[in-house]
């Protein structure tokens, strides 16, 4: 089993990236079998994340945040069970 996280688009990637270097990342990325998944979450969902301490109640409307609170509560979820 692999201790590679997977990375954070939001800290691991500059914004602005070639086509051919952005292209070249997505293959790495999918030959180590990470996948992106695009989420529509409500204004319920938000507050359950802030709710369990995963979002600060500031960054509601920071989509980085957002995702990166995702990450953390799929992690305790999945990785630290």
């Amino acid at each position: 089993m692999s201790t590679e996280t997977a990375p954070n688009p939001a800290e691991a990637e500059p914004v602005h990236r070639s086509v051919a270097e952005r292209m070249r990342l997505y293959r790495r990325r999918r030959r180590r079998g990470y996948h992106y998944v695009k989420m529509l979450i409500g204004p319920a969902e938000v507050e359950g994340l802030i709710a369990k301490g995963y979002l600060p109640p500031d960054k509601r409307n920071d989509p980085e945040a957002i995702s990166s609170a995702i990450d953390d509560l799929m992690y305790a979820c999945l990785i630290q069970t």
